[in-house]
This record gives C-alpha cells, sequence and structure tokens, in this order.
C-alpha cells in the first residue's frame, strides 16, 4: 500500500469545495462519515484531522460528542450538504448518553502504548453488505451487543490481532474494514447471538425508543440514566456498563436472563430492580406489559409519584400498550430506526 499525507496546500488546490464527497448513509455515525469523506478526498483519516484544524489521535470520536460551529461550517461549505444532515449524525444532546460506549485505553500497536482509542463495535454481516462499510450510531449503544438484522454478535475488537477498532488511526488509503493495526479483515463473521440474549436487546430498545419519544421520565430518574448509574463487577472494580468490552457485555446479558445479577448498587437510584425486571420480561417479549406494567404502575399514583425514589415509567408502559397493541409480526417499530 501507499502511504499518503496531504499537501500543506490542499484547501487552495481545491478551492472553496472539496472534489470528494460522499452522502452520510442512513443511521451513520459522524465519524464513520469523516473517515469516508477523507478518504474520498485521498486522504487518509489519520490526517484529515488536520484539514479540519483538529488534535490528531482519535479526534474523529471527539467531534461525535463536541461538532465546533467553525468545523461544521467549514464541512457545509466544502461539501455543500445541509448543516442539519451534518449535525444530524452526531451523538450531541444526546438522550441516552449515560449508554454510550465510552473510550478506553488503547495501544498504537494494539497491545503496548497507553493512548486513547474510541471503543467502536461493530457487525462484520452489516459491513459485508455495505458497498462502503459505515459505523451505524446504533452500534455504539452498550446496550447493544447483537445485530438486530443478522441476528449475531457485535465485535468491538480485530479478529486477528486482538487491537482496538480505530479507523481514525489510519495512515493509509484503506477503508474501514480493515484494521488499522495489522490490515485484517474486520469482516470475519461472529457467532449467532442467544435467542434469550438477542429478547433482552431488543426489550430495552423498545424501551429507549419510548424514552426518546418522550414517553418516560427525565433527569435522574429517566431510564438511560437509571440503567447507566448501575455498576457491574469488571476486573474486581464497579464498572457502568458503558465502559464494560463486548465480550463482558455478552456474558453479562446472558447472565441477567439467567435470574443471575452482579450488580453493584452505587446511587439511589433503583437500578438492580428494574434491570431485574427487564431481564425477567426478556424471554417473554409479548407479554411484557402484564410482567411489568401491572406491578410499576400500580406503585405509582399521583400522591407517591413526586416521592417515589422508582423511575416514573407509569407513562413509559402505557405508550408501550400502545406499541404492542399495533405490532403484529415484527419486533421492529414504526418509530427512529437509529438509536
Amino acid at each position: 500500500m501507499i502511504s499518503v499525507t496531504p499537501a500543506r496546500d490542499y484547501g487552495n488546490v481545491v478551492g472553496q469545495g472539496w472534489p470528494g464527497v460522499v452522502a452520510p448513509a442512513p443511521g451513520e455515525l459522524l465519524s464513520s462519515w469523516l473517515h469516508r469523506l477523507a478518504m474520498a478526498n485521498g486522504i487518509p483519516p489519520q490526517y484529515f484531522g488536520r484539514v479540519l484544524d483538529v488534535a490528531v489521535g482519535d479526534w474523529s470520536a471527539k467531534l461525535d460528542r463536541d461538532l465546533p460551529g467553525r468545523i461544521l461550517k467549514l464541512l457545509v461549505e466544502r461539501t455543500r450538504l445541509p448543516a442539519e444532515d451534518i449535525d444530524g449524525l452526531t451523538l450531541i444532546s444526546d438522550p441516552l448518553a449515560r449508554l454510550r460506549l465510552r473510550q478506553i485505553t488503547g495501544s498504537v500497536d494494539a497491545r503496548t502504548s497507553t493512548a486513547r482509542v474510541n471503543r467502536l463495535q461493530y457487525c462484520p454481516a452489516c459491513l459485508e453488505e455495505d458497498r462502503a462499510p459505515f459505523f451505524r450510531r446504533g452500534w455504539s449503544l452498550a446496550t447493544r451487543v447483537s445485530c438486530f438484522r443478522h441476528g449475531c454478535r457485535l465485535r468491538d475488537h480485530c479478529p486477528a490481532c486482538g487491537g482496538g477498532i480505530a479507523p481514525a488511526r489510519q495512515s493509509r488509503l484503506l477503508p474501514q474494514h480493515f484494521c488499522v493495526w495489522c490490515d485484517a479483515d474486520l469482516r470475519k463473521p461472529t457467532l449467532p447471538a442467544e435467542y434469550d440474549v438477542q429478547r433482552l436487546e431488543r426489550l430495552i430498545d423498545d424501551l429507549l425508543r419510548m424514552h426518546v419519544a418522550g414517553h418516560g421520565g427525565h433527569g435522574k430518574t429517566s431510564l438511560p440514566a437509571t440503567l447507566g448509574a448501575a455498576c457491574f463487577t469488571f476486573n474486581g472494580e464497579p464498572t457502568p456498563i458503558s465502559r464494560l468490552p463486548h465480550r463482558v457485555r455478552y456474558v453479562l446479558f446472558r447472565q441477567l436472563t439467567n435470574g443471575m445479577m452482579p450488580l453493584q448498587k452505587r446511587s439511589e437510584h433503583p437500578a438492580i430492580d428494574l434491570w431485574t425486571r427487564i431481564a425477567l420480561a426478556a424471554p417473554k417479549h409479548s407479554d411484557l406489559v402484564a410482567s411489568l406494567s401491572a406491578e410499576i404502575t400500580s406503585q405509582i399514583t399521583p400522591r407517591a409519584k413526586a416521592r417515589s425514589r422508582h423511575p416514573d415509567l407509569a407513562g413509559l408502559q402505557l405508550a408501550l400498550i400502545r406499541l404492542h397493541s399495533n405490532r403484529r409480526a415484527s419486533l421492529v417499530t414504526a418509530m427512529p430506526a437509529n438509536l
């Protein structure tokens, strides 16, 4: 492969607009689109941060969560895409922020460095189907451990060298489905996800969709905040789910559906009880209202709601009743497709 660095006068050469412009794919993450945009203009992603005048390293992961106005303006000017289309790829003002995967200590050579590497997970089957492989916003949720489309497990590391997924560090003109550390193809198939694990995922996904649609509590008692506040034991330390690797989260979901609960309660939120109720309801997803609503809504009355320490999920359950009454065979709702 040929190593390429951008010319210093690149902006002067191409003028106001960049020669290569790619349209964002449905549900694509901003960093993923920026990597494809860099490739379209003949610049390895590692150096594209300089074009945008942002720091090196995992520059694009930072833009996912904080896109400065000057960079948004530059992208609009150079790509001629609407500002709202670009801004819509970010995770800014994200109601599910507590459940998004966090950065971890990674490795420049996948083993020895302490550089920060963004934790990304992906479905190999989806990347195999993509004409131009891209990373989805939905994959950034810690509550996702399998692909709803293919039923296989997700992956957050290279199947060859075990290195983290860090497309922003790619120093050559290679698509995103190649490992930045060893050049291996990331699309090696993964094992199918177990039935009960998939049911738990879909149930949580439905609950989060209701939350995003405005049905449910806010602030400290919101569903994402409650779930995100719970700590699981990992390497002997209490760790929120957003900082757990995929393999640990998958085992955790399997344990939850089997009635095991390796949780540590670290706040006043009744996170353990909520995780338990959701996990026990998952194998009988269609009976969600009967198993959850009767218990939760009966405890929340107009007089007790203000002083209750439990999440205010009454509106969530009513919305879920309507959701299930309108469903036929599919578990996928007609609500916004990409979380």
